[in-house]
């Protein structure tokens, strides 16, 4: 069954979402706290991808929601990780601190 022109956007604003999730994302979150943030961008891309290409229906904007999940998933899991930019950019734009500093004189 070929895609609709909703699942493609979907799919196509998905493989480069990654990066756009990292900005928020911080280090010091949970998996389960990171997951559903993933989750809620996949719900907007795929609800958005729906409603603009004019099939905002149940069934559809549905199989747009979990296109867009699966295609950030894939994506992050290929290239924006194992290449270093998605953790790079969630370092960079943590809120706490980067590195663990010494609490005092080391050795005495």
């Amino acid at each position: 069954m070929p895609l609709t022109n909703a699942e493609l956007w979907a799919a196509a604003l998905g493989y480069v979402l990654p990066p756009v999730i990292a900005i928020v994302n911080q280090p010091k979150w949970s998996g389960a706290i990171r997951a559903l943030f993933m989750l809620l961008v996949a719900g907007a891309d795929g609800l958005g991808s729906a409603y603009f290409t004019g099939e905002f229906s149940g069934k559809a904007a549905i199989t747009c929601v979990l296109t867009a999940a699966v295609a950030i998933g894939v994506a992050y899991h290929t290239v924006w990780k194992p290449s270093g930019i998605a953790p790079g950019i969630e370092v960079a734009t943590s809120t706490g601190s980067r590195a663990p500093q010494p609490a005092g004189p080391q050795g005495v």
